[in-house]
């Protein structure tokens, strides 16, 4: 089976892949057809999430993410169990806590003070103005802090929507691409969410 998902706006590509898988029978194939970045990236991490096995090609500027179902993945089952995290999502809606150039030293001390703290968030969902955060230069303060905590292995994601609407796609520089299907998924199965 093959879907059409090149044009679709954010969470449309995997809210399709999903109701696509659901309705085929196991060991199945889906092809799924997408030609943006935050598409692909979101497709492809929807299916691996799922436990499918996938692959990829590319022809233009069309990608078509190949699904296999069925397919167990250990790995995905794995990555839940890291040590040293809580089940904690810290939800960023704005670059700054506050105004002006005050919120965006708090902003640069709440991330510096999250990254000191013996058991870390599991991740952090950047929407809206706090995609910012993670296209900022990479000799500013809050880009090395966020580097940090992705180094010690939090995940880090940042609405495709909001790159897009900000001209920022491009500018991505630490995490991965995240999508609204993805971040509700999130905060929903997430022990806590943490809203700044």
């Amino acid at each position: 089976m093959q879907i059409d998902c090149r044009n679709l706006e954010c969470p449309q590509p995997v809210l399709e892949t999903k109701k696509a898988l659901e309705s085929l029978p196991e060991d199945a194939v889906l092809e799924v057809l997408v030609n943006s970045v935050a598409s692909h990236q979101n497709v492809l991490r929807f299916a691996k999430n799922s436990g499918y096995e996938t692959r990829e090609s590319t022809n233009g500027d069309t990608t078509t993410i190949t699904i296999v179902k069925g397919y167990a993945c250990e790995i995905a089952q794995e990555a839940d169990k890291k040590e040293g995290f809580c089940d904690k999502t810290l939800f960023l809606k704005d670059d700054k806590v506050g105004e002006g150039e005050l919120g965006g030293k708090l902003m640069v001390g709440f991330l510096k003070s999250v990254l000191e703290q013996d058991t870390l968030p599991k991740r952090i969902v950047c929407v809206n103005k706090a995609v910012f955060l993670t296209t900022a230069p990479e000799d500013s303060p809050v880009m090395q802090t966020l580097k940090a905590l992705a180094d010690k292995g939090v995940e880090i994601y940042s609405c495709g929507v909001c790159l897009e609407f900000y001209k920022l796609q491009d500018e991505l520089k630490v995490g991965m691409i995240g999508n609204a299907y993805g971040t509700i998924e999130m905060l929903l199965q997430s022990e806590d969410v943490i809203s700044l």
